[in-house]
């Protein structure tokens, strides 16, 4: 995948990393990005390549709308996501978890479906970010684990359906990102700059899965070496 003239389709575009994915994108030099939220009011960027859209993700309705418009997608980046940081089983809103499966499950599936049309005929790429969570259990987080893990089955799903087309299609795996959402997380961070570059070289390299950042590097390497220690450090963290 070439970025130069590229046009995007980015949710989420108004969180930490996508603010950071935007100028990232635009200086790998594409010619357009859609930027998709449910506020593009706080969008930053000025640059005329930046279209702003208002999409809530799990309305069938406005991604609908959003087909309309943006027709001409050559990638669509799945950036948008939801961690309600709840148990499963002793949850404080009960609701946590059909929520985290709407936004980071369904949405990502139904945008890929809305676009599947034209991004087999511009023989384009689907990049889904998830979670080092989609690969091991933390308790603490138990429901946004869940979600991420059927997120990334999706994204193996979608890689094998779409190989025949050309369709490149990424599962980004990061650790713990600094943004709002983890704002109350003690542990180290990655920046969204750092992530987002991770990302825009993966598809330059013709990546399939990026663990972009140290974390999620150890993560990975621990569950190859043990699987049943590394899961077993997580499960503590109730």
């Amino acid at each position: 995948m070439q970025l130069t003239n590229k046009t995007v389709l980015l949710t989420g575009a108004n969180g930490g990393l996508g603010q950071a994915l935007i100028q990232v994108l635009l200086d790998a030099g594409v010619a357009k990005i859609y930027a998709a939220c449910r506020a593009p009011e706080r969008l930053t960027s000025t640059d005329p390549r930046v279209v702003p859209l208002t999409l809530d993700v799990t309305s069938a309705v406005q991604i609908a709308a959003v087909r309309r418009l943006a027709k001409d997608v050559d990638i669509l980046l799945n950036n948008a996501g939801l961690n309600r940081q709840q148990r499963l089983l002793d949850a404080a809103e009960p609701g946590a978890a059909e929520a985290e499966m709407a936004v980071n499950y369904f949405a990502t599936l139904n945008l890929c479906r809305a676009y599947a049309t034209v991004l087999r005929e511009r023989q384009g790429a689907i990049v889904n970010v998830l979670s080092i969570l989609a690969r091991v259990a933390l308790p603490a987080m138990g429901s946004l684990c869940a979600s991420k893990a059927a997120a990334l089955r999706l994204t193996e799903g979608l890689r094998a359906e779409l190989a025949v087309d050309q369709v490149q299609v990424v599962a980004v795996l990061p650790g713990v990102i600094d943004t709002a959402m983890s704002r109350d997380f003690p542990g180290p961070k990655a920046s969204p700059e750092d992530i987002a570059q991770a990302i825009v070289d993966g598809l330059l390299e013709g990546a399939t899965t990026l663990y972009p950042d140290p974390m999620s590097q150890q993560v990975a390497e621990g569950l190859a070496a043990d699987r049943e220690a590394t899961v077993g450090g997580f499960a503590a963290f109730l």
